[in-house]
């Protein structure tokens, strides 16, 4: 959804590392008064000038600290607040891969089932991609090309009911053709096998994706802000965050509605407060501990295990430090908005940085800025 390629992960990491090592360690769990983040947080928006973000860090299932700063406009003066909801982009991956976990636990599916035979594509999809399976397609080892034509990207949004037989045709569409590499060859970041994932969903559950995000995740996880697309606001009043787009050096807010299509939902169009959206990432992190609420800690497990390039089943692995030990995290941007999500297991730790803006390298520097300061370590 965003367009976190190989190489985008890298730049990232790259860009949040320099500023590491210039930045001052200061820990939460030193600080008896929340307040002097939230001023920390004011002094960035106010430097780097950004035009709204929110933070939050759970530890041990807690809240420690949830702020936010800016307004949910350029120039409108409506200041931002702790539960405004937020555009995830790519964090979303990790969501459509935590419903197939659970389809795979009710053997439904396998990882390593052939999926032309389940989507019903095996006579029409080129004859490079049989064999192809669910751990190839959400691990970006495929062969997938990253994104749909421009002729897909530039049709209207259809309606939620309409969206599984519109997935389904650019799904087939792509698989007519053959492989941009054997599958489980190679790594290509692909917003196209994450809404081919989106299909498997739609195929198995016979509910659009969306449908089943809600009633297989949202709803036993308790994310009552989850939505999709930009959240809109109520009544004709600004009522939640308008995303911008950072053009030329200029910052300018994007129509409510503004996304990419809603086809390659799968890939990047959920929306939750950022406290949700750490909550989304505890269940993750103690899943593993076997207290998950959704699914075994065998399921989460292999859903943070790396394939290829660090990355999992929509989870990038960082090694971390002494300090932090392995990190579990991904990104979002629709180019209007930005969004980090960072899970330390060895600090019983979920940090969480969302703007709603597109200025990457800057949003990007300054969300993992926040997730040393809250560990107090540079990374």
């Amino acid at each position: 959804m965003n367009k976190v390629t190989r190489q985008h992960h890298r730049i990232t990491l790259s860009v949040g590392l320099m500023l590491f090592l210039h930045w001052p360690a200061s820990s939460l769990a030193e600080e008896k008064e929340y307040g002097m983040d939230d001023v920390w947080l004011q002094q960035q928006q106010a430097e780097t000038g950004l035009v709204g973000m929110a933070a939050v860090v759970i530890q041990g299932g807690e809240v420690r600290y949830l702020g936010a700063a800016g307004d949910r406009k350029k120039g409108a003066g409506v200041a931002i607040t702790v539960t405004d909801r937020w555009h995830l982009g790519s964090i979303t991956k990790s969501m459509t891969a935590t419903v197939l976990a659970g389809l795979v636990e009710a053997g439904d599916i396998g990882w390593e089932t052939p999926l032309l035979p389940v989507m019903g594509m095996a006579d029409t999809a080129h004859p490079g991609w049989e064999g192809l399976t669910l751990a190839q397609v959400l691990s970006h080892t495929a062969g997938l090309p990253a994104n749909f034509s421009l002729r897909v990207n530039m049709t209207s949004s259809p309606e939620e009911a309409e969206r599984p037989a519109a997935r389904r045709q650019a799904v087939m569409e792509v698989l007519k053709k053959p492989p941009k590499s054997t599958p489980g060859s190679g790594f290509e970041y692909s917003n196209v096998g994450y809404t081919l994932a989106g299909v498997v969903i739609e195929t198995l559950t016979g509910q659009p994706w969306e449908q089943a995000m809600r009633e297989r995740l949202f709803a036993p996880l308790d994310l009552g802000s989850a939505g999709f697309g930009p959240p809109r606001s109520n009544g004709g009043s600004l009522t939640e965050p308008r995303g911008h787009r950072h053009l030329l050096g200029l910052t300018l807010a994007a129509g409510e509605a503004a996304d990419n299509n809603a086809i390659i939902g799968p890939a990047g169009t959920v929306h939750m407060t950022v406290e949700d959206l750490a909550r989304y990432g505890y269940e993750h992190l103690r899943g593993e501990r076997g207290e998950g609420t959704l699914l075994s800690a065998g399921s989460y497990q292999r859903l943070h295990r790396p394939v290829l390039e660090n990355y999992a089943f929509g989870w990038v692995l960082r090694e971390g430090n002494a300090d932090t030990g392995p990190l579990l995290w991904h990104n979002g941007s629709n180019t209007m908005w930005y969004s980090l999500l960072v899970l330390v297991p060895e600090r019983d730790t979920v940090v969480a940085m969302v703007f709603n803006e597109g200025n990457v390298p800057r949003a990007d520097a300054l969300a993992w800025a926040w997730v040393a300061r809250s560990l107090g370590t540079g990374l």
